[in-house]
């Protein structure tokens, strides 16, 4: 069941609706299996070799004493270990055959964002180092919505939890830094041009692709990700942004409501057809693959589980139309 529109304007009531979303997306799927099975023989990944397993460097084990250490078995991929070899910096080294069953290989933008490039060493750190760029850049992007909502005379209390937004993004940017960090990234500054206070109706045209679209989207894989993510540090992560992805999304919601009662009917179609605009770009975007090992260690949405995601939001984005 998906949530009334006085749900949405509810921070909590949206974030619970949206974890409710993410916890089912994945176990439907199980039941329907997964397909475009693809099988990678001599196969090998890192494992976990504690420190009284009493295993001497070089030496090789038999799958039966690998099973303990090397990765099990997720949604969608199966390992068949065929040895384990102890590594010469204490690193245990898996190799076997991957069976993997499943799909191959967004928040709120500031206008003037300047590209950043980002290339790392693994598809982990590029991803990390790209969601902490884009966290750092939403604290420009709610604080353009502050001054605007301020300039247009918005109701006091959408003007500060803009303002509250920002320090939202502050923390997610610390967090989601801290994490590229762990895995070897480098965050790229997060440059920003000046820009003007536009008119009312451009700022309700961008808010319905940034708010209502992205942000409510990106708050959906926030709880995708605090549900699924196989690394635990970042299910943490995910959880607690989560929540504020959800206040952001309402944010959207609620700034939407509030400029419709000061713009004409043809300037809410126009705010319209940018909604409906946002809504199909978004689908042609989550097609994109993403590889398994992003999709495993950060719980991202594959192309299967972001399309249920999608399907699962589209009642709520009907009911801002």
């Amino acid at each position: 069941m998906h949530p009334s529109f006085p749900d949405v304007l509810n921070p909590q009531s949206l974030h619970r609706w949206l974890r409710k979303t993410a916890l089912a997306a994945v176990p439907i799927l199980g039941l329907t299996g997964c397909d475009d099975c693809t099988e990678t023989s001599n196969y090998t990944r890192e494992g976990y070799l504690p420190a009284d397993a009493g295993w001497v460097v070089g030496s090789v084990h038999s799958s039966a004493e690998c099973s303990r250490y090397c990765p099990s078995s997720q949604v969608c991929w199966h390992y068949d270990w065929d040895r384990c070899t102890v590594a010469g910096d204490g690193r245990l080294m898996c190799t076997g055959t991957e069976v993997f069953c499943g799909p191959r290989p967004c928040g709120r933008l500031p206008a003037g964002l300047r590209r950043a490039s980002i290339a790392l060493a693994t598809p982990v750190a590029t991803e990390l180092a790209a969601a902490a760029h884009l966290e750092g850049a939403a604290v420009f992007a709610f604080r353009s919505l502050e001054r605007e909502l301020l300039a247009h005379r918005a109701p006091l209390q959408l003007v500060r939890r803009a303002h509250s937004a920002q320090q939202d993004e502050k923390r997610h940017y610390v967090s989601m830094s801290h994490l590229a960090h762990r895995h070897g990234a480098r965050v790229p500054t997060v440059d920003v041009d000046p820009a003007p206070v536009r008119t009312l109706l451009e700022l309700a045209q961008e808010n319905a692709i940034e708010g209502c679209v992205r942000e409510t989207y990106g708050a959906a894989v926030a709880a995708f990700q605090g549900e699924w993510a196989a690394e635990p540090v970042v299910r943490r992560v995910m959880r607690s942004i989560a929540v504020d992805e959800a206040e952001h999304a309402s944010l959207g919601c609620a700034v939407d409501a509030w400029a419709r009662t000061r713009l004409s009917r043809a300037q809410r179609v126009l705010v319209d057809d940018q909604r409906a605009h946002a809504l199909n770009e978004l689908g042609q975007q989550i097609k994109r693959p993403v590889t398994s090992e992003v999709m495993s260690i950060l719980g991202i949405p594959g192309t299967t589980q972001a399309a249920a995601l999608s399907r699962a939001l589209a009642p709520l984005w009907e009911q801002w139309a």
